[in-house]
């Protein structure tokens, strides 16, 4: 190592690690010297850490005046080097910006990849979640500006077709018309900012101005330009004080992903949302919540205002600082810790961001995973391809149902669930009711039918009885007999005493979870519709002129005992006489 670590000084800075003189690693501190010697003066736990000392054969570093100057610099050096072992979002497919470029004759152009989201190269002006090439399209029908790709700082000899087709006024050719340019580049600005009004009294005034000095065929022209902003431009865009106002970001850690979530925000209105996964397989990281809405951002616009969750809050001068370094405009950050608008945005961008975790664990490569490490753990005799997971549900022996769910190759197949009406017994007693289901199910079932496993909603009892009578069959070799116990998840297989315990984040337990889980939604429902029947039925049968046909219609109509009892009269009389509806009444007063 050509550095020696003691001389390293205890400023704040930026480190940079390289294993022949090429940097693998990049990290900014408070205190170089004693955040470079944490590397090497402790046995560390993480085997990436390991991995990355073992490879360093020199360090460099560089001083900054503060935490946020080496949080900026260290930013700038992982997007320069990107070094293997920091962790950096890849470049993400995002909804469509439209840009006007920075250079003279500014020309309009439609950017969707977030890497080309560079404020010194020109304004953008979205995101659009749909109508970005027919906004720019009609913008250029209005404005004849160019998109093209032709250097401005030269001059052409002619030209291109656009020019005779009246598209744009030729500014690779004719560059006495700079003022004449920069007037529609300010008006179309004017316009996707949400200010089109005020650029069309413009427009009105300069059209006046032409009439009066007898410029009829100038002054038609702006007059069709006028009508066609306000019956084509404008109803395309919302009307806009500040054109991005407010970021709702979210975030969370599950095993080795980050899982990201930005809703974009509009006047009060969203208008795109954004999910980014980052894999920190093999990264190293310090801190990851500085890290994540850091590194997001100086790949994706950053807008005004910014929500997060208030156990970020201790963040909120370091994040700005960086942020406002990449932007013109004042960012605040926002830390909602009462009921208020900005609360419930965060947690609607929660409720997006665990329905994009469920997601990405559905995806085929992800569940193949988990499927193969079931097979393989629990040395199954088949592959798991179709598993059929049982639940009863009950209160007290009452209306007690069983159900079945249904998953293939890990994602549930509702068209195949099954519910089953118990008929053995009126009293509690789960092990008897699970034997009657399993008969009913698998006693005359062909075993080409037969499921690679059954997974039972419970621990070692319910598993043993459900193998003797698979026994008793004859079609216990047929499938592979688990089941899961609901509070330690502990995974039980049949004939063998001691449980299997898989990690939580990991995809092979959440399969089960899941069918389980459907299991008990789909009996919890039929067994809540039985007993509501039951609870009506018994509640109306006392009432005088009430029978089948009328309890039905009272029923269907009012869903529950209650709303029929708290109807008023005149609503009961649209269904039943007025005898019956005053016995409902009188009925209630009892009850």
């Amino acid at each position: 190592m050509s550095i020696n670590i003691i001389d390293i000084p205890e400023n704040p800075g930026v480190y940079i690690m390289k294993k022949k003189s090429i940097v693998i690693y990049v990290g900014k501190a408070k205190n170089l010297r004693n955040r470079v010697l944490s590397y090497f003066n402790r046995e560390h736990e993480n085997a990436k850490t390991k991995e990355l000392v073992k490879n360093i054969d020199d360090i460099e570093y560089i001083l900054c005046n503060s935490e946020l100057d080496a949080l900026v610099l260290e930013n700038n050096l992982i997007k320069q080097y990107s070094p293997k072992y920091n962790i950096a979002l890849k470049d993400q497919k995002t909804y469509p910006y439209i840009k006007i470029g920075n250079e003279k004759f500014p020309s309009l152009t439609i950017v969707r990849s977030t890497r080309y989201l560079d404020d010194k190269k020109g304004t953008y002006y979205g995101p659009y979640p749909h109508g970005a090439w027919n906004l720019k399209k009609t913008l250029l029908r209005i404005f004849n500006i160019r998109d093209c790709n032709r250097d401005m700082n030269k001059k052409y000899l002619k030209p291109c077709l656009k020019y005779y087709m009246h598209f744009c006024i030729g500014p690779c050719v004719y560059k006495d018309i700079e003022d004449e340019y920069s007037f529609k580049i300010e008006g179309i600005k004017k316009i996707l900012k949400g200010n089109g009004k005020e650029y069309i009294t413009e427009l009105q005034y300069k059209m006046l101005s032409y009439s009066e000095k007898m410029k009829f065929e100038e002054a038609l022209i702006l007059r069709n330009q006028i009508e066609e902003l306000k019956n084509s431009t404008i109803s395309q865009i919302t009307e806009l004080k500040n054109y991005i106002d407010e970021d709702s970001f979210v975030y969370k850690k599950i095993d080795e992903n980050i899982f990201i979530l930005v809703l974009s925000y509009r006047e009060g209105k969203i208008i795109g949302k954004n999910s980014v996964t980052i894999s920190l397989k093999g990264k190293i990281y310090e801190d990851l919540n500085e890290m994540i809405i850091t590194t997001y951002y100086s790949k994706n616009f950053i807008p005004k205002n910014i929500v997060l969750d208030s156990s970020l809050e201790k963040y909120k001068e370091l994040i700005e600082g960086y942020l406002n370094r990449y932007s013109e405009k004042n960012i605040e950050l926002f830390f909602p810790k009462i009921k208020s608008r900005k609360q419930e945005s965060l947690h609607m961008a929660n409720l997006n961001l665990e329905k994009d975790i469920e997601s990405y664990y559905k995806k085929k490569s992800v569940v193949e995973e988990g499927l193969l490490q079931l097979y393989k753990e629990l040395t199954l005799k088949k592959y798991p391809r179709r598993i059929e997971c049982f639940d009863i549900s009950n209160i007290s022996g009452k209306d007690a149902v069983a159900s079945m769910s249904v998953a293939i190759e890990g994602v549930a197949k509702k068209s195949e669930y099954r519910k089953y009406k118990i008929t053995c017994k009126d009293t509690p007693d789960d092990f008897a009711m699970m034997e009657e289901v399993i008969i009913r199910r698998y006693s005359k079932l062909e075993e080409s039918e037969f499921p690679d496993m059954i997974l039972i909603d419970g621990g070692m009892g319910q598993i043993n009885i459900v193998g003797k009578i698979l026994e008793k069959l004859g079609k216990l070799h047929l499938i592979d007999l688990l089941s899961l116990a609901k509070k330690e998840e502990l995974i039980f297989k049949y004939g063998e005493p001691t449980p299997y315990i898989f990690d939580f984040s990991k995809e092979a337990l959440k399969i089960f979870q899941r069918v389980r889980d459907e299991a008990h939604r789909f009996g919890v429902t039929y067994h809540r519709k039985l007993r509501n029947k039951r609870v009506l039925s018994s509640e109306l049968d006392v009432i005088k002129g009430i029978g089948e046909k009328r309890k039905l219609l009272l029923i269907s109509k009012f869903d529950s005992i209650k709303n029929i009892f708290q109807a008023d009269l005149e609503q009961l009389k649209k269904i039943v006489p007025l005898k019956v509806a005053l016995a409902i009444k009188k009925h209630e007063k009892k009850v």
